[in-house]
C-alpha cells in the first residue's frame, strides 16, 4: 500500500464551506488541504472531478445491519432464530462493519437490546475479541464503542420494541460488571430518571468517568429529567418518539419532551428516516435546538439490508418489515414501530433534501429553504461533526490532547483522522440523491 493518498479535484466540504480543492492523507491523517497538491510516486491518486468529499458520517445508535444484531448474533432466517455461537458472532459483526462503511459510516456506537446480562457479558467479550481477531481489515476502525440501551429502562409501557422481563435498576457495580467484559467499549448509557436516586447516582458515575448519559424510552416528568441533566444527562434517545413521555400541563414541568426542548446543554437523536417521526416535527425540533445539537441516527436494526424478510421474532417480541421496506413495526401492535431500516447515506440526503425545500412545520409555519451548500453544512454537521462532539472525539479540550490530534473526527481538517467519503450528489433542490462511491477510514479504502 502506498504511503499518501491524495484525492484531487473534488468540492471539498470544509468547516467554512464547500471548496475546489486537493487532500493528501497520510499515516491515517488529513496532512495536507490545497487547491493544488502534486502526486509523488509514493502516492495514490483518485481522481474526484465532479464529486463530493465530505466527512464520514458517525452513527451513534445502530443495534445492527445486514443480519446481524449486537445483542443477539447472527439471524437465521430459515429457523427464524438467532445464532451467537462465537465464531459465527465474529464474522457476522465483520460483514457489519463493512457494510455501516459502505454506506458512509467511518465510526458506530453498536447499540445493544435489553437481554439476560449473562447474555450481555458475553456479547461484549465477543466484541473485544474481535477487534483483536481481525486487527488489520480498514473497516474495523469504524467500531467506535457499546451503548447500552435497554438494561436500565424500567416503564413497560415506554418499553418500544424492548422485552421489560431484562430491565434493571440502575446500578454501578452491574454497569461496571458489562463494562469490564467490553474492556472498556462502553461509551454511552440509557439511564431513565424515573427511577429516581438510583438513576442520579448512576449518572453522576458515568459523568466523571466521560461517559455518555443518555435518556430515552421514558415517563418521567420534566422535574425528573431535568435533575437527571442537572447531574449529567446529556443525550435525548431518538427524541420524540421511542416513546419519550410528554405533558401540556403544569405540573411537574411537563414531561421529558418539554425539559429536552428547554435544555440548551442537551443534544437529541433524531431517527430521520420520515416515519419515526414526520419530516415536519423533525425540522420544528431542529429549529427548536439548534443545529449544533441535533444528532442523526439510522437505529436500524438486522433486517437493514437483508433482502427476503417478512417477519421475524427478537427476544420474545414479533416484528414485521412495513410494506414498503422503509421500517419495522412490532407486528399486532398498530403503528408502533420495532426499529428502522435507514442507513447514514440515505439519513443525509434526507436531511439535504428537507433542508433545501419550503416546508410546514407543526409548531412553526414553515421553514424556509437553504441553499444547496449551507444545507451541506448542516447535514454534514447533524451526521458528522455532532455526532463525534458528543462523543468527545471532535476536536481536544487540552494542551496534552492537541499531540493526539489524529484521534479526532467529524470534519475535514489537516492533523484530523482521515475519515472520509466521496459521494456523487445528483439532481435538484428537494430531490437529491446521495450515492457513496468511495470510503476511506483512517486513510485506508474500503
Amino acid at each position: 500500500m502506498r504511503e499518501k493518498i491524495v484525492i484531487k479535484n473534488g468540492s471539498v466540504l470544509l468547516p467554512d464551506g464547500l471548496k475546489r480543492t486537493d487532500i493528501e492523507m497520510s499515516g491515517g491523517i488529513i496532512s495536507k488541504v490545497d487547491p493544488s497538491i502534486p502526486v509523488g510516486s509514493d502516492s495514490l491518486e483518485i481522481d474526484a472531478a465532479g464529486k463530493f468529499i465530505i466527512p464520514g458520517f458517525i452513527d451513534i445508535h445502530t443495534n445492527g445491519i445486514a443480519g446481524f444484531d449486537l445483542t443477539l448474533g447472527v439471524y437465521d432466517d430459515t429457523k427464524d432464530t438467532f445464532n451467537s455461537d462465537e465464531q459465527l458472532y465474529l464474522s457476522g459483526l465483520d460483514v457489519a462493519l463493512r457494510k455501516f462503511a459502505e454506506t458512509g459510516v467511518t465510526r458506530a456506537l453498536l447499540t445493544s437490546l435489553a437481554s439476560p446480562v449473562a447474555n450481555l457479558r458475553k456479547v461484549f467479550q465477543y466484541v473485544e475479541r474481535y477487534r483483536h481477531a481481525f486487527h488489520g481489515q480498514p473497516w474495523v476502525d469504524v467500531l467506535e464503542g457499546l451503548y447500552i440501551e435497554g438494561t436500565f429502562m424500567k416503564d413497560p409501557e415506554y418499553r418500544g420494541a424492548h422485552n421489560p422481563d431484562y430491565f434493571h435498576e440502575p446500578s454501578i457495580s452491574l454497569f461496571d460488571e458489562l463494562q469490564s467484559a467490553a474492556a472498556g467499549l462502553i461509551k454511552a448509557v440509557n439511564v431513565v430518571p424515573e427511577w429516581g436516586a438510583p438513576a442520579f447516582e448512576l449518572i453522576k458515575y458515568l459523568t466523571a468517568k466521560g461517559i455518555v448519559c443518555a435518556a430515552g424510552h421514558t415517563g418521567a416528568s420534566g422535574d425528573q429529567y431535568s435533575q437527571a441533566i442537572s447531574d449529567g444527562t446529556r443525550l435525548a434517545i431518538h427524541f420524540p418518539n421511542g416513546p419519550t413521555g410528554s405533558s401540556v400541563k403544569p405540573f411537574d414541568s411537563g414531561g421529558a419532551v418539554e425539559s429536552v426542548l428547554r435544555a440548551d446543554d442537551v443534544s437529541v437523536e433524531l431517527i430521520a428516516d420520515g416515519y419515526h417521526v414526520d419530516k415536519a416535527y423533525i425540522m420544528d425540533i431542529i429549529k427548536r435546538k439548534g443545529y449544533d445539537n441535533v444528532a442523526v441516527i439510522t437505529d436500524s436494526m438486522f433486517p437493514t439490508l437483508l433482502e427476503g424478510l417478512d417477519r421475524f421474532s427478537m427476544l420474545g417480541v414479533d416484528g414485521k418489515i412495513s410494506a414498503g421496506g422503509e421500517y419495522l413495526q412490532i407486528a399486532d401492535r398498530g403503528n408502533a414501530l420495532f426499529g428502522s431500516t435507514l442507513t447514514m447515506d440515505k439519513a443525509f440526503s434526507n436531511i439535504l433534501n428537507w433542508l433545501t425545500s419550503s416546508m410546514e412545520g407543526v409548531w412553526y409555519r414553515v421553514h424556509a429553504p437553504l441553499s444547496f451548500e449551507e444545507a451541506m453544512s448542516k447535514a454534514s454537521a447533524m451526521c458528522s461533526r455532532n455526532p463525534a462532539r458528543i462523543l468527545g472525539i471532535f476536536e481536544p479540550k487540552t494542551a496534552k490532547d492537541e499531540k493526539e490530534m489524529s484521534h479526532y473526527t467529524g470534519s475535514i481538517e489537516v492533523g484530523k483522522c482521515a475519515d472520509v467519503v466521496i459521494a456523487d450528489i445528483s439532481g435538484n433542490e428537494g430531490n437529491r440523491r446521495v450515492k457513496i462511491e468511495r470510503v476511506l477510514v483512517k486513510g485506508r479504502p474500503v
